[in-house]
């Protein structure tokens, strides 16, 4: 007897925290579904033809916000119980916090099986849908690729010093840091990184566009899409991976009170389809999917190294704050 009622007990935990997959006839009657996205509209407007193709009775009401207003909007809509949104589109350090706040179902689409390995968040809240990865850029005309820094250990190499820029507007690296090494390990590796008199900037196409006109001949923790696009033009750039690189994701989630709950899911699944990781691709987007081209042998075989995924676990807060501290001096 007390077996069973463990079983049914798990049973239970188990039915509360997942929910089950998108009902395509219950999707066709709610008939439309609400997209809180930071993906800008030519973007998305890529994406939603591949959509409307597989399913034309889906209307799609795309919101586009920058991340800290979709936050915002997305809590005091809870706070105030107004049930407005089916789908959240926006980094994983965001909806991580909207997590906390309760406002995101858990929903393990049934696509995810054939995503890249860790790009799915192990509590099951939100779902990786593209990736970028951080990297080594090198001016080719500059400096002799043989010569540039393969590790974090080479970025703190006295040859380098003033030699590197690094993009000051987002603190990923030292997350990723803290992720591999712990907190008091890398906030001594990114203060001696930061002693290295860094030419800072601001905007990852802006440093890879400086970087190919001769601006510098290093980029510490660049965007491997922005160089590899230069590169395939003949620019004269190139990268390199780190020891592991550091992988950033852009992710999607179902609310909890979703008023159209299994449109919600239908969205979902068609962001980690096959159809819908091409037509991602299509933006200059990496997608996840195995089996669908990363547009580049190079961009599939890093990720097939598999990277080290930013997961953003930690107090955004206190990392931005330390972030500072380090790299701007307050």
């Amino acid at each position: 007897m007390a077996r069973i009622i463990s079983l049914l007990l798990l049973s239970l935990i188990i039915s509360s925290s997942h929910v089950h997959s998108a009902d395509l006839e219950l999707a066709r009657k709610e008939g439309e579904v609400v997209l809180y996205t930071t993906m800008v509209v030519s973007d998305f407007q890529v994406f939603h033809k591949a959509l409307a193709k597989k399913y034309p009775f889906l209307k799609v009401n795309h919101v586009r916000l920058g991340a800290s207003t979709l936050v915002s909007r997305a809590i005091a809509e809870f706070r105030a119980g107004k049930h407005l949104t089916d789908v959240y589109g926006v980094a994983p350090d965001s909806l991580n916090y909207m997590r906390e706040h309760g406002i995101l179902a858990a929903y393990t689409s049934p696509e995810a099986k054939f995503i890249h390995k860790g790009f799915i968040d192990p509590k099951g809240f939100w779902s990786g849908i593209t990736t970028d990865v951080l990297v080594t850029g090198v001016n080719t005309t500059q400096l002799n690729l043989k010569r540039a820094p393969r590790s974090y250990a080479d970025y703190l190499k006295p040859e380098f010093k003033a030699k590197m820029a690094f993009h000051i507007g987002t603190n990923n690296p030292l997350i990723g840091m803290t992720e591999l090494r712990g907190e008091e390990k890398a906030l001594a590796y990114m203060r001696s990184f930061a002693k290295q008199d860094l030419i800072q900037h601001n905007g990852y196409t802006k440093i890879s566009q400086l970087l190919a006109a001769g601006e510098f001949p290093i980029v510490a923790f660049i965007q491997v899409t922005k160089l590899e696009k230069i590169r395939e033009r003949n620019g004269p750039v190139d990268w390199i991976p780190l020891d592991p690189s550091f992988a950033t994701v852009s992710s999607v989630a179902v609310s909890k009170n979703a008023p159209h709950a299994n449109a919600a899911r239908l969205l979902v699944d068609f962001y980690l389809s096959d159809e819908g990781q091409k037509a991602l691709r299509e933006i200059d987007k990496i997608p996840l999917r195995r089996g669908v081209d990363a547009g580049s042998n190079r961009v599939a075989d890093l990720i097939e190294q598999t990277p080290h995924v930013i997961k953003y676990e930690g107090d955004p807060g206190k990392q931005i704050k330390q972030f500072n501290e380090i790299f701007l001096g307050r």
